[in-house]
């Protein structure tokens, strides 16, 4: 389950998605180069595909064992972000998956418009489907919103049926949203696609009613790549204490107990003549840092494709997270977060070339000095659930025996 969330302010277009996965899940934010392919088919997650002759560079928040991507942007500052929708189905057990597809389109694709075409256009060839989940099997299909500097666009499938509509200010979440008011149906009639195919039960069930209607709420008054990431950090009101007890209400997704997704990376991508972008590289938005990143460059929290550390650096944050289960975050804590992530974000506004990819190695090292100053502090600990507590032991006995793994 995810959110995403595109507006446009001042000439400036912003794009801002959290990706709520399972909680053992790494994600981690990889830079693939441009490439001119030999090959006539390239296979995906499940089944291949053809090739083209080149590909885009691309940023990717790719989950760890998927050929796909949550989200990106790519060299000509197209950004996607996918959300699972419940449809009324049946799902394909084979296909593309929707992470598949947005990987593919930002390869693809040199404006937002373009990259509606080539989603509609695999769909329609290959089909979505697959199983898309870490450690159980999760089925289901796809939305997408798709922007560049110039356009935005909400893309809704179930099966091989689709529809578009271009906006300018946009929140997704894990639900159908276009009735009649699409800008182009799949089968040519205009009737209300929400509606007609969404699953009622599983899309109420999902809390993506509530995150939909805070991110809308925030898109109100947002101006600036800070508003998107204080909206990527909401709780629902009643979550006061958001690592005491699991809740899909919030845009910042927490697991435990009935709730086995939490959200497990965050991206923020800010285009105007220039191209800005933060990233957690790790999960928990409210508890993790949004650093100022090189795009086209493999410094922390960017990894080449083939890095394992790109894993490490994941596991790392989250051994720091796992302690936090059960506690209470202190307000220095999160002044202090603040107060470093407002001082980079000044800096990236202002600076180009060789200082800014001074100052994304310099966020990186504070980071790495912030979180080893708060490890040495015990948070104080707040009641919870036995299932709370059956849930998270179980979790952390199984990403020990990851971690060990990948250190080996």
């Amino acid at each position: 389950m995810c959110d995403t969330i595109g507006f446009y302010q001042n000439g400036t277009a912003f794009f801002a998605k959290n990706s709520d996965r399972s909680a053992n899940e790494p994600q981690v934010l990889r830079y693939f180069p441009p490439a001119v392919h030999s090959e006539t088919t390239v296979q995906t997650t499940y089944v291949p595909v053809e090739q083209v002759r080149q590909t885009h560079g691309l940023l990717l928040s790719q989950p760890s064992w998927l050929w796909g991507g949550e989200m990106g942007v790519n060299d000509c500052g197209v950004c996607i972000g996918n959300e699972a929708v419940w449809t009324l189905g049946p799902y394909r057990k084979q296909g593309l998956t929707g992470m598949d597809m947005l990987r593919l389109a930002l390869e693809r694709s040199e404006t937002a418009r373009a990259a509606v075409d080539v989603l509609v256009e695999l769909l329609e060839r290959y089909g979505q489907g697959g199983n898309c989940g870490y450690d159980h099997a999760f089925y289901y299909d796809n939305s997408f919103l798709i922007m560049d500097r110039d356009a935005l666009y909400v893309l809704e499938t179930a099966g091989r049926h689709w529809v578009y509509r271009r906006s300018e200010r946009a929140a997704i979440s894990n639900r159908l949203s276009i009735g009649r008011d699409g800008d182009r149906y799949s089968d040519g009639r205009s009737r209300h696609f929400a509606a007609r195919f969404a699953d009622p039960v599983y899309t109420l069930f999902s809390g993506s009613g509530s995150r939909k209607a805070m991110n809308e709420a925030a898109l109100e008054h947002a101006a600036n790549a800070g508003d998107c990431i204080r909206a990527l950090r909401q709780h629902a009101p009643a979550v006061k204490h958001p690592f005491q007890k699991g809740s899909v209400q919030s845009p910042c997704m927490h697991a435990g107990g009935l709730v086995g997704d939490q959200t497990t990376a965050s991206l923020v991508v800010a285009l105007d003549d220039q191209m800005r972008v933060y990233a957690t590289g790790s999960s928990a938005p409210c508890l993790s840092l949004f650093k100022p990143v090189v795009f086209g460059g493999v410094q922390q929290p960017v990894f080449a494709p083939d890095d394992s550390d790109g894993l490490k650096y994941w596991y790392e944050r989250e051994r720091f997270l796992r302690g936090c289960i059960g506690k209470a975050i202190p307000n220095d804590y999160e002044r202090e977060r603040d107060a470093l992530e407002s001082e980079w974000m000044r800096d990236a506004e202002r600076l180009t070339g060789d200082a800014y990819a001074a100052l994304c190695c310099r966020a990186a090292g504070e980071e790495r000095a912030f979180y080893a100053r708060w490890s040495s502090i015990t948070f104080p600990s707040l009641p919870v659930s036995a299932g709370f507590q059956r849930y998270w032991r179980a979790k952390n006995a199984v990403l020990e025996r990851e971690m060990a793994a990948i250190a080996e």
